[in-house]
């Protein structure tokens, strides 16, 4: 399986540019052109984030790749969400408009989340199990990203329930909580980042094995026994954690040799290719730029199409735009998970799920405040409708169900994508 026919579709681009002029002159008769063109758009342009970024990671390393990774990835769900907070700004005497705006970014997060896990983890399972037999990937990674969508859930949900219980329908105080649990989202989302993509913690520093030293020998310390001179050592035998502390320092060294072998050829990369990296991030800048200019023609023509054809706010918010930006990472999941790498599809899954709820979200409220100039009806809040918690909440309780023991079925990707199909059969049915 091969991911590169979708740059066929970059000649969406100027196309939709092109057709967005020439709106102008048809007094609205191609808003239904440009909308679709500009879906298309957006789909090889988001697969080429990935591109660039993985170009640079050769060139710099697997942290600062990592980091630009993890801060590009969600691009197009950004500059959506920031093209329709400043449209609903440039229409806000019109309240059912800037009221559908806010619908859409709402919609937009919570069905980021649950495309990421249902429809883009559950079509790689179903795939590639159905070629490879039942698959199998690190249960202590899909732990760490259950946690983490157990923390988004919170963060989402948290705002909502607490003022709706609490009787608070004050603008200002739901501003107050919004920002607030923004902040906090962000700060998780930063040590998240740090603990992923920089490994911090991840390795041990001494002390004595079995106590408060590193992580690696307090492993070594809990064995049983280790043979010393031929004879079995218990493990709260001083010698044994000498022979526990030595596994330790050996191991370090490794990594440090591998770590250093890394860096001389990153930087022979460079040195034959001095004008790669300038060209990769050139590459990335003109990307996100594009990104940005079709995501604003995109908005500009969604109130039109929702106020003429059967797509609702929830419709579009919660399925189509979500699958538009994500159908390149799907392409990619399903291609790892295609050559038995399920882990690869199972990290752009679910850690996307993570990206977009705890930094896409709380960036795009925090975003809102200066957008709005003070007015309080402008800023994004965290108040989600209660059918999109309770689901977003379903969701992270099924991913935990599928991933915690380490290995899956293609029944289990074929039962995901049912519960995607029921989202988006509410979505697109049910008026409103």
């Amino acid at each position: 399986m091969n991911a590169k026919w979708l740059n066929l579709l970059l000649v969406a681009v100027p196309a939709t540019v092109v057709v967005w002029f020439l709106d102008r002159g048809a007094q609205g008769q191609l808003t239904g052109a440009i909308f679709a063109l500009a879906l298309v758009a957006l789909i090889p342009l988001a697969r080429l984030i990935g591109t660039f970024t993985g170009r640079i990671e050769q060139y710099v390393g697997d942290r600062l790749g990592g980091l630009l990774g993890a801060s590009f990835g969600n691009a197009p769900e950004l500059a959506i969400g920031i093209a329709l907070l400043v449209h609903a700004h440039l229409h806000v005497a019109d309240t059912p408009v800037r009221e559908a705006d806010f619908s859409v970014i709402r919609g937009l997060v919570i069905g980021s989340v649950i495309n990421n896990i249902l429809f883009v983890l559950g079509s790689s399972i179903f795939v590639a199990a159905l070629r490879n037999g039942r698959m199998r990937f690190s249960a202590g990674s899909a732990a760490g990203y259950a946690s983490m969508l157990a923390l988004a859930v919170v963060g989402l949900a948290l705002p909502t329930l607490a003022t709706s219980l609490a009787g608070e329908k004050s603008a200002d105080a739901q501003v107050s909580v919004s920002i607030a649990f923004g902040v906090i989202l962000i700060f998780s989302y930063v040590a998240y980042i740090a603990a992923t993509v920089f490994n911090l913690g991840a390795r041990g520093h001494g002390g004595e094995a079995g106590g408060e030293g590193g992580k690696e020998g307090g492993r070594a310390a809990q064995k049983p026994a280790i043979i010393v001179d031929g004879a079995a050592v218990l493990a709260d035998d001083p010698r044994n954690t000498t022979e526990a502390e030595k596994l330790l320092r050996a191991e370090e060294r490794d990594e440090d040799r591998e770590e250093r072998a890394a860096r001389a050829r990153r930087r022979a990369r460079r040195q034959e290719n001095p004008s790669g990296l300038p060209l990769a991030l050139l590459g990335l800048g003109g990307v996100t730029a594009a990104i940005v200019l079709i995501a604003v023609i995109l908005v500009s023509v969604t109130d039109n199409i929702i106020a003429d054809t059967p797509l609702t706010p929830l419709s579009v918010g919660l399925i189509i735009f979500p699958i538009v930006c994500n159908l390149g990472e799907q392409v990619g999941a399903v291609v790892n998970a295609w050559r038995n790498r399920m882990e690869s599809a199972m990290a752009v899954a679910a850690g996307s799920s993570v990206q977009v709820a705890l930094f896409v979200t709380p960036v795009l409220v925090l975003a809102s405040l200066p957008i709005s100039l003070g007015e309080p009806s402008l800023v994004l809040t965290m108040i989600f409708p209660a059918l999109e918690l309770i689901v977003l909440g379903l969701v992270s309780f099924v991913y935990a169900l599928v991933s915690l023991d380490g290995e899956t079925t293609w029944l289990e990707g074929l039962q995901l994508l049912a519960f995607y199909a029921m989202v988006a059969a509410v979505a697109f049915i049910l008026p409103g």
